[in-house]
C-alpha cells in the first residue's frame, strides 16, 4: 500500500499549543521519517492500518497525498501548492461568524475534506474533551452561586448577563462586566508556562453554577467551556447552538440547565435561586457523577472521545479509499440577536428614551413660551 503524507497547519483540539508548523499555513501526510512525526495526531508506528505521517516539510511536499489547511487567516490565504493535485482538507475550530472562508464558495469549493467541530463533519474534532467524573465539591462547601469568565464581550451574551445581575448574584472574573478579582488573565503565565485554565477548573470547583454562553449559536459550535464546567461538578448555564444535546450522550443529558428552556433572565434567576437553596433539586443534575456517563460510544461524540484510531490515521485510511468531495458545503451562520434570547436591543431602548426626552424637552419649552 502506497504511503501516506499530509501537509498543513492544525489547531491544537485541546488548546494545548497552536502547532504554527510553517510559514505557508499547511501541513502534510505521507511517506515516515523519524524527524517529522507528529505522534498526536497520526499514532505512534504500528497503531494505524495504513502507513501514516503527518509533517511540516516543505521540502516534502512534492510527496504529499493531502494538505491540511486551517480555514482562518492568514493560513487560508497561503494555500497549498496546486501543482501537487493531491487533496485538500480545510480544517477549523471556529463558527463562521468569525471564519468568513465558510461560506465563500471560491475557497470552499477547492476543498476535498473537512475535519471540524461540527459533528457531521468528514473528522469531527471539536475542542471538548470527555468530561470527568472526579466527584464535584460537596453542597455546603460552594463559596459561590454563579460563576462567569468571558474574555470577548459578544453584544447579547453580555446584555443577558447584565440582566442577570439584576436578580442574582453573578460573579464575573473575566473581561466583561468584570465584578471580582482573583483570577490569573487569559495569558497569564507561572513558570513561563501558560495557567489561566488550570486556576479557571479550581476556582469553578467552588461554584454551583457556571455561565456557559458560547460566542455564537451556530450548528454544533461548542468548545472547552462546557468540558470545564462539567468536570468540575459546576452546573452549566447554557446559551447556544440547539443541537447541544448531541453533545451530551448517556447519563449527560440532564446535566445542563438551558437558557432556551426560560422567557427571560429574571425567569432563569428565579430557577437558580430555588435550585442553590434545594441541595436535592440540585443534585440530580449531577448524578452522572456517580452513575457514569453510561452508554456513549455508539455516538459520534463517544467516538471522538475515545476513537478507535488516533485522528490523522482516519485521514489516511479515507485518503486510501479514496472518499473525497468535489468541494464542500457553504457553512451559513446567523449572528446572534438580543430577540433571540428575549432581550431588547439596548441599543434601541436607549434610542427610544433619548427620542422620549428631546420631545419632553420640546413640550416643556413650548408651554413656556406659550404661557409667557
Amino acid at each position: 500500500m502506497e504511503n501516506l503524507f499530509v501537509c498543513g497547519q492544525v489547531e491544537s483540539f485541546y488548546r494545548l499549543t497552536f502547532l504554527n508548523l510553517n510559514e505557508k499555513g499547511w501541513l502534510s501526510i505521507g511517506p515516515a521519517r523519524e524527524a517529522t512525526r507528529l505522534f498526536f495526531y497520526a499514532g505512534k508506528p504500528g497503531e494505524c492500518p495504513v502507513p501514516c505521517e503527518l509533517s511540516n516539510d516543505q521540502s516534502r511536499a512534492a510527496e504529499a497525498s493531502a494538505f491540511v489547511v486551517h480555514a482562518r487567516p492568514p493560513d487560508i490565504y497561503n494555500l497549498p501548492p496546486i501543482e501537487n493535485l493531491a487533496p485538500w482538507i480545510l480544517q477549523t475550530n471556529e463558527n463562521p461568524v468569525y471564519t468568513p472562508a465558510m461560506f465563500n464558495s471560491k475557497i470552499m469549493s477547492q476543498f476535498n475534506l473537512l475535519m471540524s467541530y461540527r459533528l457531521d463533519s468528514d473528522f469531527p474534532a471539536p475542542i471538548y474533551p470527555m468530561p470527568d467524573l472526579s466527584p464535584p465539591m460537596p453542597f455546603h462547601k460552594r463559596l459561590g452561586n454563579i460563576l462567569a469568565i468571558f474574555s470577548k464581550c459578544e453584544p447579547v451574551r453580555t446584555e443577558y448577563m447584565r440582566q442577570l445581575m439584576n436578580y442574582i448574584q453573578v460573579d464575573s472574573y473575566g473581561a466583561c462586566l468584570k465584578n471580582k478579582e482573583g483570577l490569573i488573565g487569559l495569558y497569564g503565565k507561572v513558570d513561563n508556562r501558560f495557567v489561566f485554565k488550570d486556576h479557571k477548573l479550581i476556582l469553578s470547583r467552588y461554584y454551583k453554577f457556571s455561565l456557559v454562553f458560547m460566542n455564537q449559536d451556530c450548528d454544533y459550535f461548542i468548545d472547552d467551556r462546557l468540558y470545564h464546567a462539567l468536570t468540575t461538578g459546576s452546573v452549566p448555564i447554557f446559551m447556544g447552538t440547539d443541537k447541544v444535546d448531541k453533545f451530551l450522550p448517556g447519563n449527560l443529558k440532564n446535566s445542563i440547565i438551558k437558557v432556551s428552556d426560560f422567557k427571560s433572565p429574571k425567569e432563569l434567576a428565579e430557577y437558580l435561586k430555588f435550585l442553590s437553596n434545594n441541595e436535592t433539586a440540585y443534585s440530580r443534575y449531577l448524578e452522572w457523577k456517580w452513575r457514569g456517563l453510561g452508554e456513549i460510544f455508539n455516538t459520534t461524540i463517544g467516538r471522538w472521545w475515545k476513537p478507535k484510531f488516533p485522528l490523522f490515521c482516519q485521514v489516511c485510511m479515507a485518503l486510501a479509499k479514496g472518499k473525497l468531495h468535489s468541494g464542500l458545503k457553504l457553512d451559513y451562520c446567523q449572528p446572534r440577536r438580543y430577540e433571540d434570547w428575549g432581550l431588547e436591543n439596548p441599543n434601541i431602548v436607549l434610542a427610544n428614551n433619548y427620542s422620549w426626552c428631546i420631545y419632553g424637552a420640546f413640550v416643556v419649552i413650548m408651554v413656556v413660551l406659550l404661557v409667557s
